[in-house]
């Protein structure tokens, strides 16, 4: 199925630090705003050292997060009440 151009949205990439213990961890946190520049997406997309486990959890975050912003129940996607 082709993609809807009209329909895409205008992504920012962020880089964020995270101090973590003695340590830092990196993410890329990209940001999707529609044509009124209401933010409606969030997606992390890169991330620090790999194998600590978060990568299915960041990736669950961010669809919530997202569902959120856009007024749908975090879980379900459904619109909410």
């Amino acid at each position: 199925m082709p993609v809807n151009k009209h329909r895409r949205l205008r992504c920012e990439n962020v880089d964020i630090a995270l101090p973590v213990g003695n340590g830092c961890h990196h993410l890329e946190v990209s940001l999707a705003y529609d044509d009124h520049n209401t933010l409606r997406e969030v997606a992390f997309v890169g991330r620090g050292k790999i194998g600590h486990g978060i990568d299915m959890m960041m990736h669950e975050l961010g669809i919530k997060l997202s569902r959120a912003i856009q007024g749908r129940d975090p879980d379900t996607g459904e619109a909410s009440s």
